[in-house]
């Protein structure tokens, strides 16, 4: 069973099921905040079987149910349904979302942190990629960046041969990770990335949340700085 991971305090991990992405296998991973109001932010939510659930929701009230980065979108409207009071919030549409039905929106993440999380968590839309609008959080309190698909460390799987050595040769895979070289290649404002790059820079952090690969809980800026060497040279 998917286990509720402690990730600092506050700050929880679910692993979720496998998923399909232009054919491909990749893990999932959704992180859940616990606001100082004992509300629930719930990034990228996955499927979790009953038990796991019960204890989310022994936590808190989830209160905020995001996709950061267009490829989770789809993953909001299980959750939606469980949790139909719960605000609503993406990334801007691109034509990379993955849609999932109608879902009614609270919002659009932007720069700005909404007021319900502002004081806990902040954030800044990774700019440059027409297609993918990817939205990174800082979870103040402890210190942690929480980021979807832009840094990966994908797994090798067990019979998917094709699958990881592409991801090997895109500089994404397990254990060093990185950003791949398709993303990279999508990048089209670089002197918007590398604005972007240098505020994110600029957090006070040292544990990174990823959502495909190991999260690192210590000198996470250092790795963040190594996976975006080719940005800046």
């Amino acid at each position: 069973m998917p286990e509720f991971q402690t990730f600092a305090d506050n700050v929880w991990i679910v692993d979720g099921p496998i998923a399909y992405d232009f054919g491909f296998a990749f893990t999932t991973r959704m992180t859940v905040v616990r606001l100082a109001d004992r509300s629930l932010w719930v990034d990228s939510p996955v499927q979790v079987p009953f038990e796991t659930l019960k204890t989310i929701v022994e936590t808190g009230t989830v209160r905020y149910l995001l996709a950061a980065t267009p490829r989770h979108f789809w993953r909001l409207q299980a959750w939606h349904t469980l949790f139909p009071a719960a605000e609503v919030w993406s990334s801007r549409n691109t034509p990379l979302r993955l849609a999932a039905g109608h879902l009614p929106m609270t919002g659009i993440l932007t720069d700005t942190p909404n007021p319900g999380w502002a004081d806990e968590i902040d954030q800044l839309v990774f700019k440059g990629n027409p297609l993918l609008d990817e939205v990174i959080f800082l979870h103040k309190p402890s210190h942690t960046v929480i980021l979807g698909d832009l840094i990966q460390a994908n797994p090798m799987l067990n019979g998917k041969h094709l699958r990881n050595a592409l991801l090997r040769l895109s500089g994404c895979a397990h254990p060093n990770g990185g950003v791949g070289f398709d993303i990279r290649l999508t990048f089209t404002n670089r002197k918007l990335a590398r604005q972007s790059l240098e505020r994110l820079l600029s957090w006070d952090f040292d544990k990174l949340i990823i959502a495909h690969g190991n999260c690192i809980r210590n000198d996470a800026k250092s790795y963040v700085e190594r996976a975006f060497q080719w940005l800046v040279h």
